[in-house]
């Protein structure tokens, strides 16, 4: 159906348009180059009225849809006009053509091309850098996570005893109902891979958000901190832990954290069994493109060099029984669902995983160990969630970049 919110901008230049083929002066036959003139004027008239047209016509048929990409965010959707908000409706109106005017696909394909292949940058450096070995980081735009990295953005000893405050306060909440917290901080590959980040953008050798947290929160609390750097570190000299062209953990990568967060619970609840490398069928594959080159559009030309599949042994094999829709609404919204798995022994402790996109990954792994586990994508511990599932074990998972979320937790 015809919607006069697609076509009207391109409307009212068509019928400008109009100026060079009736009103503007012609050439008369008594010059000498008319029919060179001639050719020259239409050509240009007519290639006027296309550039109007075509953009319209994409709208309509959506021709360029096949060099659509992932740009990670949601676009602007067409706003509706209230009287008397015209201000507010031009506003967003405006924002709205931005980012879904005709051919606007293509015309970023190009020029992603342009800058990657011709200039060796990145077409969207606030979102995606450009590293070397065929690396890719997350840039600015997701939390200002290159300055963190670069030593430009502290962590404040204040923040530090806030964020901590907060986590103990939901420690001793749930130590009256007989549950352990545990917190999972997930690096950035910019914390795992740093000699591949472009010499400007270098990582700052002054100790990090992590240090500065870690370090208040052992000092002043008793507070349970995974953190797998050392031991993400130490594994990539004989497997690659993160993808090239994406913003998460590989699955080996997953893996390793997952063996280091099960072995700190072991500790408090020894009825988990222990991870063992023998327990997991380890095969590496040739690699696709990750998120990273896909908001660049260069996901089928740029891939990963190696991607692993693991599969556990049957008897750590969990099993998903319900994936469970997000009716949550506010900040703490994700938009993803929770998964519910069962393991292969009932008598094991109930895990529920709070998490970000980092915790996808660790489905594969973590419910093998437990009874029953619930994995929830959110940023907020609710109170209600804790009194439905009743766990043994709540872990809140965290990218590094994301630390100070931990504060209104």
């Amino acid at each position: 159906m015809l919607n006069f919110a697609d076509v009207y901008p391109y409307g009212c230049l068509l019928c400008s348009s109009w100026y060079w083929i009736i009103i503007f002066p012609r050439p008369t036959p008594y010059d000498q180059h008319y029919c060179m003139k001639r050719v020259r004027f239409y050509s240009l008239a007519i290639g006027f009225a296309l550039m109007l047209i075509l953009p319209t016509l994409d709208n309509l048929f959506h021709l360029s849809d096949r060099f659509a990409g992932n740009e990670n965010r949601r676009l602007s959707e067409r706003p509706t006009f209230h009287f008397p908000h015209v201000g507010t409706y031009v506003s967003q109106f405006d924002r709205y053509f931005k980012e879904n005017f005709g051919w606007r696909n293509f015309l970023f394909f190009v020029y992603s091309r342009w800058k990657y292949y011709g200039l060796g940058t990145s077409p969207l450096p606030e979102k995606v850098v450009v590293g070397r070995n065929g690396w890719f980081y997350l840039g600015n735009s997701y939390n200002n996570v290159v300055q963190q990295h670069q030593g430009l953005m502290p962590l404040s000893v204040d923040s530090a005893r806030i964020i901590t405050q907060r986590l103990v306060e939901h420690q001793q909440q749930l130590a009256q109902r007989g549950i352990k917290l545990y917190v999972f901080i997930a690096p950035d590959s910019h914390t795992i891979y740093p000699e591949y980040l472009p010499d400007h953008l270098r990582v700052s050798d002054r100790p990090s958000r992590l240090d500065v947290f870690k370090q208040y929160a052992t000092q002043h609390s008793s507070l349970p901190l995974v953190d797998v750097r050392d031991t993400l570190m130490r594994s990539r000299q004989q497997y690659e832990v993160y993808y090239r062209t994406d913003t998460h953990w590989n699955d080996y990568g997953t893996l390793v954290g997952c063996a280091a967060l099960i072995e700190r619970i072991r500790q408090d609840v020894p009825t988990i069994p222990p991870v063992r490398k023998a327990d997991f069928r380890i095969t590496s594959m040739s690699g696709g493109g990750g998120d990273l080159v896909q908001m660049l559009t260069l996901e089928k030309e740029v891939k990963d060099r190696v991607f692993y599949d693991i599969k556990p042994a049957p008897f750590l094999t969990g099993r998903q029984t319900a994936t469970v829709p997000d009716t949550v609404t506010g900040p703490a919204r994700s938009g993803f669902p929770s998964l519910r798995f069962i393991g292969p022994d009932p008598r094991r402790p109930r895990l529920l995983l709070i998490g970000d996109s980092f915790s996808h990954s660790m489905t594969q792994f973590m419910p093998g160990y437990f009874g029953e586990s619930y994995f929830v994508r959110t940023s907020r511990l609710d109170p209600a969630l804790i009194r439905a599932e009743k766990p043994d074990v709540v872990v809140i998972e965290i990218v590094e970049r994301n630390l100070d979320w931990l504060a209104r937790f």
